[in-house]
């Protein structure tokens, strides 16, 4: 599979009193074999929200090559466990990331040369998340996770079941493991053979019933540094947020376009509330409704090209496009299609953070956060306006306005940046005029600034 592959470690499923539709939580935590040593660099979760049920994907990357992972998940009752891709993060990375457009140069021409033409172009920067007392109550072989769901009312019997299978439970942890026995809660484990050179594990998802507001962090910690990159996008009716976590947004009043270095200070304001909080905040990034169109390039490409699709791996399971499918049935679960929206929100959790479960509920404003953000302060020097075309004299003057760019911050660890180079804005924003003079010059100039 030619796609980034990921491993679920934290898939909460907790009912929220609120909607209080049923009564299933999961927390996951990379627990490594013995003698081995693997960091968990990044996380990316989702959480479909609806009536029904609840369904949460995790998708991590880490350092190291551990021979096996156990991934241990607190639940309550059995869950439904299925096989999930990197593309659906694709593809919801791809409809909210943030775009930061930059200041637009408007040059003018003397008289005689068609008047004058407002350029729209904009350069982009792109700096755009059994045994022991233990009994096994379903068992299960999911693609290429061996899963077991394990009840026990000793405290102790989940972590001598994980050692006697050649698991080291961190001190730190096990306290949180017998926490959960104590509360009442079961386990999934999936036991994952990465193979050598692979640092990240195809996502898997995890369903319960009943609505669920509550995403369980304890365990999160487990395989962490101390610092946690988390995206979690959230699919419900209506815009969500963090309600027990501190939570900021990123204002286009706050940004300032650098001409200098082709870039905002988007991160170095995310950055600096992620400090100020302690390594608590949340920032909400977009929140918008969802369209199911925005899925069709995703079951096109399991349909006619399932090798680079992530789904469809056994072939004596599902087609890709089967297991595309049903994997965004659970996406958008029994959530009304007009009333279908996604919240995407990131943070740099600190390990004192991740002692406490993170509670979602409705944002008390039901507004969008756009994705598109359109700097009107400057800083540096701005590029200068082409010559003018062949016949005409003089050059045109140039001044700062609005215009396109493309400093995001969305891919997947969470570090702002979704590729680099600049780019026109689109061919959409150039008008008539432009195009009457052919743009020759003007198209010249913006590729040369395209080079990296």
């Amino acid at each position: 599979m030619k796609l980034f592959r990921a491993l679920v470690l934290s898939l909460p499923l907790l009912a929220a009193p609120v909607l209080r539709a049923g009564d299933a939580e999961a927390c996951g935590g990379c627990i490594i074999s013995q003698s081995e040593s693997t960091q968990v660099s990044s996380h990316r979760m989702i959480l479909s929200i609806s009536q029904q049920q609840t369904t949460l994907w995790d998708q991590i990357t880490y350092a190291g090559e551990p021979s096996s992972f156990a991934w241990v998940l607190p639940i309550k009752g059995e869950v439904e466990v299925g096989l999930s891709s990197d593309a659906l993060f694709g593809m919801l990375d791809q409809w909210t990331r943030v775009e930061i457009l930059s200041p637009t140069i408007t040059c003018t021409l003397p008289p005689g040369c068609f008047g004058g033409f407002d350029g729209g172009v904009g350069f982009a920067s792109s700096s755009s998340t059994g045994g022991g007392g233990v009994v096994v109550i379903a068992e299960e072989v999911v693609g290429p996770y061996a899963t077991v769901q394990l009840k026990s009312q000793d405290p102790n019997a989940l972590t001598n079941w994980l050692t006697m299978n050649g698991y080291n439970i961190p001190p730190d942890i096990a306290p949180i493991i017998n926490a959960y026995v104590q509360e009442g809660f079961d386990f999934l484990a999936l036991k994952l053979v990465p193979g050598q050179g692979v640092n990240a594990m195809r996502p898997v998802r995890v369903t319960g019933p009943g609505a669920s507001l509550s995403l369980p962090l304890r365990m999160v910690a487990a395989g962490t540094g101390a610092t946690t990159p988390i995206s979690l996008w959230v699919m419900g009716e209506g815009r969500y947020e963090p309600k027990n976590f501190p939570r900021f947004e990123i204002g286009v009043s706050d940004l300032v376009w650098n001409w200098d270095t082709e870039s905002s200070n988007y991160k170095e304001l995310r950055q600096n509330n992620f400090d100020a909080s302690g390594g608590k905040a949340w920032l909400i990034e977009t929140a918008a409704p969802f369209s199911k169109y925005f899925a069709e390039g995703l079951l096109n490409t399991a349909q006619n090209d399932p090798a680079n699709s992530g789904y469809g791996d056994d072939p004596a399971g599902p087609t890709a496009l089967e297991e595309c499918q049903a994997d965004l049935d659970k996406l958008y679960g029994t959530i009304d299609d007009q009333n279908l929206w996604v919240t995407r929100m990131y943070a740099e959790l600190s390990r004192p953070a991740l002692a406490a479960d993170l509670v979602v509920g409705a944002a008390a404003e039901q507004v969008n956060v756009e994705r598109y953000l359109q700097v009107s302060k400057t800083a540096g020097t701005p590029p200068p306006c082409p010559p003018p075309p062949p016949g005409c004299e003089g050059a045109g003057g140039a001044g700062g306005a609005a215009g396109a760019g493309g400093n995001g911050s969305g891919n997947g660890n969470g570090n702002g940046d979704s590729g680099g180079g600049c780019a026109v804005s689109g061919a959409s924003s150039l008008p008539g005029a432009l195009a009457l003079l052919g743009g020759a010059a003007l198209v010249s100039a913006v590729r040369r600034r395209r080079r990296p």
